[in-house]
């Protein structure tokens, strides 16, 4: 019997045995199917062209034939695999929630139009910009359309995310390295262009396509050649090359979101162990100016370091003129000792709660604040790229090690020095501070998925079952950070233990 709620606790049973190399058939719709469950789980969908589509063509486009197969290998696996896909899919074809509404939702994505202008050189005016590679614009269109070549077997939808990464690739020659806001708008989509790249691996693995032949950022030449190399270029030459700078300088979410993507960048290249990438460095901590590059492997072990350290306290904030690591000013509390950036002991990300409150808070105000659960968002996608290259120390990352007197430099360039409490850096006890602590308000539903999943069956501290009740399914998008996480994620079939998800080898 169908459930109307994906996510109830009752329904959070240990589940989803793993089915190895299954390859994907698409059946005759099923009495099941044709049952209609209903369900609440329905995106929310904004800036987007809007769309028609009945019950009933929803679900009997889960029956289509498929004009081609998809095959199940030579995936990295990102947030999600082919064998993955295919699992959710069956589900979805017998009715069972919340596969079944959550596949309809993403297969409306895929259905809609990606049509937006590229210029040679992106500038991201606003952030907003550019359209095409916004969570409000086409980035979960073309990442549904990746999705759904799985989902469905329709080689279609392949080839509609082939032709727009080539677009991509061809047409954008550069970004724009005088502007901040590209290293933050860029840090936000990469990462689902790289998914869904992964996706279509089979697909276009021996095609050809045009796009840069040389990964230096200074070099526009563009030519023909097979088309995931000249994409891992333009990745290298283009996103990662901007984005690398905040990685380096920011412990708020840009820097969360900057180490995220360039970890999904440097984890691509993965079969081009002789690509070296340029990172950018400030001149506070590269005072000779010298160029840093990394292979792809250094790159992939950097930013995993960097995100952790962040976490832990050992960064430091250099692009704000307001950042906790001054330890002074008007975005500390007087009343209390400074706290410098990191995930506090208490759950408190103090660069993005002086937002709203102060640096050196012990709990949110109740009121939902967009930046803690944004910085998470990233982390949290850093967190599962690493876990499905068998590493779980973000997830389970808790700085255990007392520092009572920690030393660095500001970004003012003067010593400082503060305590570092034991407990910090944790992922777990972030999310607590938000859901418990204040019973704080959830929007980005995605990014919780993917983390509920984790701390289903690794949690350690209390609270964790009051988690699901914010896990309202009505957000089936993309939020800045992780996208359709109650698709790839979300589960509630009592089918014994959750399965582990599958793993490679790091590059």
């Amino acid at each position: 019997m169908c459930q109307e709620n994906g996510f109830s606790l009752s329904m959070i049973l240990k589940s989803m045995h793993r089915i190895p190399n299954l390859r994907f058939v698409i059946l005759i719709v099923s009495f099941l199917l044709m049952t209609g469950c209903s369900s609440s789980v329905n995106p929310t969908i904004e800036n987007t062209p809007s769309i028609t589509v009945s019950p009933t063509q929803k679900l009997l486009k889960l029956t289509q034939t498929p004009t081609e197969t998809t095959t199940v290998t030579d995936s990295r696996g990102y947030l999600t695999t082919p064998q993955e896909l295919i699992v959710i899919a069956r589900k979805a074809e017998q009715g069972l929630e919340p596969y079944h509404s959550a596949v309809i939702d993403v297969l409306q994505w895929a259905d809609m139009e990606w049509k937006y202008e590229l210029s040679a050189q992106e500038t991201c005016a606003s952030s907003n910009e550019p359209v095409w590679n916004d969570n409000g614009g086409g980035t979960p269109i073309l990442y549904a359309k990746a999705l759904a070549y799985h989902l469905t077997g329709d080689v279609h939808h392949a080839e509609e995310v082939k032709n727009i990464l080539e677009r991509i690739m061809t047409e954008v020659v550069s970004i724009s390295d005088d502007t901040n806001r590209c290293q933050l708008n860029f840090a936000w989509g990469t990462p689902e262009l790289v998914a869904s790249a992964d996706l279509i691996e089979v697909y276009w693995k021996d095609q050809t396509c045009t796009g840069p032949t040389s990964t230096s950022y200074f070099d526009s030449e563009i030519g023909s050649g097979i088309c995931k190399s000249l994409f891992q270029n333009w990745l290298v030459k283009n996103p990662y090359y901007i984005i690398s700078l905040s990685a380096e300088i920011a412990t708020s979410n840009w820097g969360a979101a900057a180490t995220n993507s360039l970890a999904y960048i440097a984890d691509y290249l993965w079969d081009r162990p002789e690509v070296l990438l340029i990172h950018r460095l400030p001149l506070a901590i590269n005072i000779h100016g010298f160029v840093t590059t990394y292979s792809p492997s250094e790159s992939f072990a950097h930013a995993n370091q960097l995100a952790l350290d962040r976490m832990n306290g050992y960064r430091v904030e250099y692009r704000s003129n307001s950042s906790c690591d001054v330890l002074e000013g008007k975005q500390q509390r007087d009343d209390l000792k400074p706290v410098k950036s990191q995930i506090t002991e208490l759950g408190i990300i103090p660069e993005e709660a002086r937002r709203e409150e102060y640096c050196n808070i012990s709990q949110y105000n109740g009121i939902y604040q967009n930046y803690p659960q944004l910085y998470l968002g990233h982390n949290i996608q850093q967190c599962e790229l690493m876990l499905r290259r068998g590493d779980t120390s973000c997830f389970d990352n808790v700085e255990t090690i007392d520092l009572p007197e920690y030393s660095f430099v500001g970004p003012d360039g003067n010593p400082k020095t503060t305590h570092l409490y034991p407990g910090r850096g944790s992922i777990e006890r972030a999310i607590k501070a938000i859901i418990v602590d204040s019973n704080t308000e959830w929007r980005h539903e995605s990014a919780l998925d993917v983390a509920f999943r984790y701390y289903y069956v690794h949690h350690t501290l209390p609270g964790f079952e009051l988690w699901a009740a914010k896990l309202s399914g009505k957000h089936l998008s993309c939020d800045q950070d992780i996208c359709f996480g109650g698709l790839t994620h979300r589960f509630s079939i009592p089918e014994g233990i959750l399965s582990a998800v599958p793993t490679v080898s790091p590059p």
